[in-house]
């Protein structure tokens, strides 16, 4: 209910000029706060407590880059005009997240404990697919249930 409701709020907005550039910058709030939680996470030495396996490793990669990715196409079809197309944006938005992804595997060459790893890139990119598909599959049922009324 949540997310089909802030797609919708994106997707339905009012030109994009009417907006003053405060609320223009404040749509990818989300985005910025959620990607602040990513670097957190990836600051700690054990982010899940020293006891993660494998499969909380997995779980937490996958979920973080899809949130990151559903509240990135959000922002951009914020920002985008009104006849951006869907796959237009969640292009971006993937490339975008898979972008943050390989920076966040380069900041944890840095901590102790820690290090890159193409495989935890890779469960990113899965997941920043898996939120672009979902964003995609809202907006489509998004855009059907208007096209009814």
């Amino acid at each position: 209910m949540f997310l089909s409701g802030m797609l919708a709020w994106g997707r339905t907005r009012v030109k994009t000029n009417s907006l003053s550039p405060l609320l223009r910058g404040a749509q990818w709030l989300p985005a910025a706060a959620w990607m602040g939680g990513i670097f957190y996470l990836s600051q700690q030495s054990a982010p899940l407590g020293g006891s993660g396996s494998a499969a909380w490793s997995t779980v937490a990669h996958l979920g973080l880059y899809n949130g990151l990715a559903l509240l990135l196409f959000w922002a951009l079809a914020r920002s985008a005009g009104p006849r951006t197309p869907g796959w237009a944006l969640a292009a971006v938005a993937f490339a975008l997240a898979v972008l943050y992804g390989v920076g966040d595997e380069l900041h944890q060459t840095f901590v102790a404990g820690r290090t890159a790893s193409e495989a935890d890139l890779g469960l990113d990119a899965a997941g920043a697919v898996m939120g672009i598909t979902l964003a995609l599959l809202c907006e489509r049922l998004l855009t059907a249930r208007h096209e009814r009324r």
